[in-house]
């Protein structure tokens, strides 16, 4: 049976978190022999999924890496690089060589220290055939890196060296003013070779079989772990600074249980969606933060498939409401979002044009479109035409699937559209797998670049489980980010036009919306950062208060 939507009707949204209402008991800071604990219990929506920082793909589990790993940079509180396990970067006047200096004694969780080797070690491993990792595409711009992981070049050619233990030097093929924000990010974060020889396929299975070079470690964790303990890295060089010793986490699902427990004191963070967001706006520790996100409708483009039907595709893409969808069904700050590029993301550092506001929107809502793209799908497809919809089982999964189930089949005659729910680990083998037609999917800028976006469809990308493929696209891309990487508006040009091409010529991905964050969070915890790239939020400098 159909879901009929009530407009006004508050349900769920996206990813991130609020914050609720009523009183909180206390828990958390509690006193002992008079001081205050510094120990807190927080949710996360979704279990950690890997922590081999080479394989690291969502951002639920990079929330955990960045806490656990730190590389060359970090973020400050306002998002900005600064020197982590590096001490200072050199960066040549052409910009294409970056010469780094490793800090003095700084050790890795079990004492070793940490060495120039350690980086190259771990991107090599991440760009190397045999071990590549979803995320080898950052490191293209590095000499002989993208035909290294295509097979066309030997691993040892990657243009990075050790001159000493404590020098690293990496070359650019082109200038990448974002480099270090790219570095500052987990999925860059050093591996000591001789441990993880020595571990072989035990390597990362469980917390035991790790060693952390952040300002915490892992304990009571495998991969199929539902909770897990962060403790404070007694051997991180900056240890003084962090001032929580353990830090709790549970994988919480449900919205209502999580607020539940914070409100009985029993958690001092929870993420929240939906009516809860409306519902908990006023509590004292509700905090909210936009996010840099696309969350988007993909489509399986094999052959054999109705998705693969480019009048299907843009049918589906006008035939949603999407400001019904963020200020009615999730009303917690996401906004309707008509392209790939989320709004701040990049600006032309030429015009300060953010780059959603040049390319503008494509395929808006618009029934009467839809119906003739539909009817044009219907003479290749026939008149009933099923598609399933790969979601996430979730509360918020569930309720954007029903919500894009009851557009889509109210709007174009003879659709029907199969929900399928799965744990968001389960969702993202699915789709690795390419066992999907269509599914909901969501992507979290992991640094300002605007080729993170694009990468995800190109041919070659190992995040297009679509099967998208379109030369022009590919062409218009790899331009953006070489022959053109500095020359600022031509690089928006190319991207504009491979956005057009994306979204309103293909329809190869529907954008919904971009999302929000909203917490709930004991408000005795101080000193928290909200970073636009790498985490939902970190705790490095958090603290328990009187």
């Amino acid at each position: 049976m159909k879901k009929k939507w009530i407009v006004g009707l508050a349900l769920t949204t996206l990813v991130l978190t609020a914050c609720s209402g009523g009183e909180m008991k206390e828990k958390s800071g509690k006193k002992e022999t008079g001081k205050v604990s510094q120990v807190i219990e927080i949710s996360s929506p979704a279990p950690i999924s890997t922590l081999d920082t080479t394989q690291t793909t969502d951002k639920n589990t990079f929330t955990m890496v960045q806490h656990l790993f730190e590389g060359l940079y970090r973020f400050d509180d306002d998002s900005t690089p600064i020197p982590g396990l590096a001490e200072k970067v050199d960066i040549s006047d052409d910009g294409l060589t970056y010469k780094f200096t490793l800090k003095k004694d700084i050790n890795w969780s079990n004492g070793e220290p940490i060495t120039s080797n350690d980086f190259v070690y771990a991107w090599k491993k991440l760009v190397n055939p045999e071990t590549l990792g979803p995320n080898a595409y950052l490191l293209d711009n590095v000499k002989n890196s993208q035909d290294i992981r295509n097979g066309k070049t030997d691993v040892s050619e990657l243009g990075i060296s050790a001159p000493s233990e404590t020098e690293f030097v990496v070359e650019l093929t082109q200038a990448q003013p974002s480099f270090l924000t790219v570095v500052s990010i987990g999925w860059l974060a050093p591996q000591n070779e001789k441990y993880v020889k020595e571990e072989g396929k035990d390597y990362g299975i469980d917390s035991e079989h790790l060693i952390y070079s952040g300002p915490f470690v892992i304990a009571d964790w495998d991969s199929t772990s539902d909770t897990w303990t962060l403790k404070k890295n007694k051997e991180y060089y900056d240890a003084d600074a962090v001032k929580l010793e353990e830090v709790k986490v549970s994988t919480i699902k449900d919205d209502n249980t999580g607020i539940n427990l914070y409100q009985s004191g029993e958690l001092d963070l929870v993420r929240i969606t939906g009516q809860y967001v409306a519902q908990n706006k006023e509590d004292k520790g509700y905090v909210t933060h936009s996010d840099v996100a696309n969350y988007y409708l993909d489509f399986n483009k094999a052959k054999d498939l109705p998705t693969a039907n480019e009048h299907l595709r843009k049918a589906f893409a006008q035939a949603i409401d999407k400001k019904t969808l963020t200020e009615n069904i999730l009303n917690d700050g996401s906004k309707p979002l008509n392209g790939l590029i989320p709004r701040n993301l990049y600006a032309n550092p030429e015009t300060s044009t953010d780059f959603r506001e040049f390319s503008g929107d494509y395929l808006e809502h618009n029934l009467d479109e839809a119906k003739k793209e539909w009817n044009l799908a219907k003479k290749d497809l026939g008149d009933k035409v099923v598609v399933s919809l790969l979601a996430s089982d979730d509360e918020n999964g569930k309720k954007i699937s029903e919500y894009v189930q009851s557009q889509l089949e109210d709007s174009l005659e003879g659709l029907k559209v199969e929900i399928k729910a799965q744990p968001r680990n389960n969702l993202l083998e699915s789709r690795t797998k390419k066992d999907f037609e269509m599914s909901l999917s969501g992507w979290i800028a992991g640094s300002s670049d605007l080729d993170s976006y694009f990468n995800l469809y190109k041919s070659d990308s190992s995040y297009n489980y679509g099967e998208y493929k379109n030369e022009e696209f590919d062409k218009l891309v790899n331009d953006a980010k070489t022959v053109n990487a500095n020359n600022s508006d031509k690089q928006f040009e190319d991207y504009k036009r491979a956005e057009e091409i994306l979204i309103k010529d293909n329809a190869a991905q529907v954008p919904l919306y971009q999302s929000a964050s909203n917490y709930l969070i004991n408000p005795n915890i101080k000193g928290m950062s909200y970073h636009l790239y790498g985490d939902y939020f970190n705790l490095r400098t958090a603290s328990v208060s009187e």
